[in-house]
């Protein structure tokens, strides 16, 4: 049975999709139970006397804190750097030796991801892909589980770039592509 003036969804996002990084993607990491993406998207309704519910006109986007979060499997050199912003490698034999920035040293551009995507099959066939510009690992810990296989919890959060492209502060650090 139908419902009146309800439409059934024509395009949704199959399975868990993958995080890419690069201006050449390349796959950041296989993940276990998908990726979730949380805009950050802070709204304040402007109060004044008298009000007793919000009115249209009144409402501002005050900030983004945006991010992408999940459980990554890959302890590769090349992920362990990108989990460690503004980390250092060396190798020495068959040691393989990732050393993370010292505390108190600013983030230089190089420090930072670029590139970030999560890519998302469509129904339609299409792609759902969310892109951070420049992005960093806020956080993240490693989980070993007897029988199973160790997890990175991570979380990277979306800056604006800065430099001469003249960024404007209020800009939405992320954007949406739906590809055909």
């Amino acid at each position: 049975m139908a419902f009146p003036g309800y439409t059934a969804p024509t395009d949704l996002i199959i399975d868990s999709g993958a995080l890419f990084v690069g201006v050449t993607p390349v796959g950041m990491s296989p993940s276990r139970g998908g990726i979730t993406f949380d805009p950050g998207m802070v709204v304040r309704t402007v109060p004044f006397d008298g009000e007793t519910t919000g009115v249209a006109g009144l409402q501002r986007i005050t900030e983004y804190t945006s991010k992408f979060s999940g459980k990554l499997l890959d302890c590769s050199t090349a992920s362990l750097m990108r989990l460690n912003p503004g980390s250092t490698s060396s190798d020495s034999g068959s040691d393989h030796i990732v050393t993370p920035k010292d505390a108190t040293v600013m983030f230089v551009d190089g420090d930072y991801l670029k590139m970030v995507t999560w890519k998302c099959r469509r129904m339609s066939g299409g792609t759902h892909i969310v892109t951070f510009p420049v992005a960093y690992v806020e956080k993240y810990k490693l989980a070993s589980t007897d029988k199973s296989e160790g997890e990175y919890d991570v979380s990277i959060v979306a800056v604006l770039a800065t430099g001469s492209t003249g960024t404007a502060l209020n800009a939405c650090p992320f954007t949406f592509n739906n590809q055909d």
